[in-house]
């Protein structure tokens, strides 16, 4: 039986800090590359899970045992959104080990450990792996705010801003010459100003100015401000009882899961339904949408998103708006959120994003802990209802007629088998996204296979690049990354070419063999890293070259029988009643029930 144990080697509770460093000893399973150590706080109310960094991850010389250090700093002030200094709070650990999971685990202090403390009093069990820290000083004590004194504070730091803002535009004109003699060279200049031309020099004014003012001074800020002086002027109004906003940064169209949720209700005259679906950034976002986000936000009973919407966190919704996350992938494969705590690109602990879901949907009960880590809250938020788009995988209706469509527009693939290429990106977003061509040649796949399959590329909506296909070719490898939608080429396809892309649980769904072309799972492990084990997890062979590749083609070698555990595993219910089970939750909210 696996049971881990741990050696707990700094233990430092301090008002609002706590300061831990852990030795965890467990079982070997040399599959296991990048074991999990999470930090559970409970306060009576709701949990949060946070992770630890790992700092050493060995074998013993008899490969016997595996050691894990890991350490990490947490603030209690930001382990709850709700923060209360006198309340009791405990704590646990749990480990993600291949597929071992474990929570409540064992430990010890280490001599060196002292518990004893001013500010609390700490029970710890050791044996069911739980330590509970009861406050000793009262709230007064323990506070470092003043009311009184940060309210004097704040009006001081005010009036200092304003005369900072008047000065700056008095002294304008030196602002302005400091620009010329910095293009002269006989002034210092920003680094971060790429511009040229007369925006070179209105960059460098904004930039003097935004220095003497210590504040950042451009169109975003302007805009935000805008934002959050509409939104407080909104919610003078009432809470609309009946109201859901579709919001969307990532679509302009009502597609994917809103739009399940939206042919599912559209036809109840008495819902008042709104929508404000602009992929434009704070900075591109017209006033009169950024008017209608504020008043959307202040007076909508649900609102109901797909993406992260990093604008939501400008302000506090009102008590009575719940806020559904509709997240757009399945499952729980790479990490995302607070789950890439301390990791680079990752959030720190004290960010906002993501903490103000009131609930969030999933496809399984098993994945809801991985959700509520990532978007950093407690596992009573997250439902696993199923995920509305997946609905279609079990409408043969709708199946026929997506068939039907696509071999009438490419008539000469009837006879072919089909590949569907969709790797995910490399980069480190939107503006660096590529997936390097020279790795995977479609030519070459499709001459080795003798012509026996047709290829479809379907790149990540970030990738840019593209592949020069030969003439000769053209009918039969087509890339589709501009058009067709991902889940209905599906429906059309034999075997599944992927790495890291969250595909792969629709393609379960329909038990479509799947080849995992993962040529850099080290690095990518290393910089982004997934939830469970990829060599373990993943429901098909993992190759890492071309030529591999296409000898598992030819040998009809996929490890298809992987795919349906995988997919009992990732979906709770298969019935294609998901985005019943999402409007309920959703009328429930309207009548108060939920």
């Amino acid at each position: 039986m696996f049971k881990p144990i741990i050696n707990i080697q700094e233990f430092v509770l301090e008002q609002n800090k706590l300061k831990l460093s852990i030795k965890l000893t467990c079982d070997t399973d040399i599959q296991v590359r990048s074991p999990k150590i999470r930090v559970v706080f409970e306060n009576g109310k709701e949990d949060r899970r946070l992770p630890m960094i790992i700092e050493a991850n060995y074998y013993t010389n008899d490969m016997e045992s595996n050691i894990i250090y890991a350490k990490y700093h947490f603030n209690l002030k930001k382990v709850f959104n709700d923060w209360d200094p006198n309340e009791n709070v405990s704590i646990y650990f749990a480990l993600a080990y291949g597929n071992n999971y474990v929570e409540k685990i064992p430990f010890s202090f280490s001599r060196d450990v002292v518990l004893e403390n001013e500010f609390y009093l700490i029970d710890a069990n050791e044996e069911k792996g739980k330590i509970h820290f009861e406050r000793i000083s009262p709230e007064d004590d323990l506070s470092e705010e003043n009311p009184v004194k940060e309210k004097i504070k704040l009006f001081i730091s005010s009036i200092y801003s304003f005369l900072l803002y008047l000065v700056g535009i008095l002294v304008l004109p030196l602002f302005v010459l400091d620009a010329i003699l910095s293009r002269m060279g006989m002034s210092s200049k920003s680094s971060a100003n790429k511009f040229t031309g007369v925006k070179w020099y209105l960059s460098h004014i904004r930039w003097r100015y935004s220095s003497f003012c210590k504040k950042n001074i451009g169109l975003k800020d302007m805009k935000l401000n805008y934002l959050r002086r509409r939104y407080n002027h909104y919610i003078h109004h009432p809470v609309v009882s009946n109201r859901i906003a579709f919001l969307s940064s990532r679509r302009n169209d009502i597609t994917g899961n809103l739009g399940f949720v939206y042919d599912q209700i559209k036809d109840n005259k008495e819902l008042d339904i709104q929508f404000l679906l602009d992929p434009s950034n704070l900075k591109e976002m017209s006033f009169r949408n950024l008017k209608k986000l504020a008043y959307l936000s202040a007076t909508s009973k649900v609102i109901l998103v797909d993406d992260f919407y990093p604008i939501l966190n400008s302000y506090d919704l009102r008590e009575e708006t719940k806020l559904i996350q509709l997240w757009h992938a399945c499952g729980a494969f790479k990490t995302f959120g607070f789950s890439r705590l301390g990791k680079k690109g990752g959030p720190t602990q004290t960010s906002k994003n993501h903490r103000n879901y009131d609930y969030a949907v999933v496809s399984s009960k098993e994945i809801a802990k991985y959700y509520a880590e990532g978007f950093g809250i407690p596992s009573r938020n997250v439902v696993a209802t199923g995920v509305p788009r997946t609905d279609i995988f079990f409408n043969a209706e709708y199946k026929e007629k997506v068939e039907k469509e696509f071999y009438s527009q490419y008539p000469k693939l009837k006879d072919k088998k089909i590949i569907l290429f969709a790797p995910t990106f490399r980069g480190n977003g939107k503006e660096s996204a590529f997936y390097p061509n020279n790795r995977f040649d479609p030519m070459q796949v499709f001459e080795e296979t003798k012509g026996e399959y047709a290829i479809i590329i379907k790149h990540h909506p970030f990738v840019k690049n593209r592949y020069e296909i030969p003439s000769s070719c053209a009918d039969y490898i087509i890339d589709m990354s501009e058009q067709s939608e991902l889940n209905d080429l599906l429906f059309v396809t034999d075997l599944v070419i992927t790495d890291y892309s969250s595909l792969i649980f629709e393609a379960s769904l329909l038990n479509i063999p799947m080849l995992f072309y993962a040529y850099d799972l080290r690095q990518y492990i290393s910089t982004r890293d997934f939830y469970y084990e990829y060599e373990i997890f993943v429901p098909g062979k993992i190759v890492s070259s071309q030529a591999k590749i296409v000898d598992a083609i030819l040998k009809k070698d996929f490890e298809e029988h992987k795919i349906d555990s995988f997919k009992k595993q990732f979906f709770d219910q298969l019935d294609g009643r998901s985005t019943e089970r999402v409007t309920e939750l959703i009328y429930d909210i309207i009548d108060n029930k939920a």
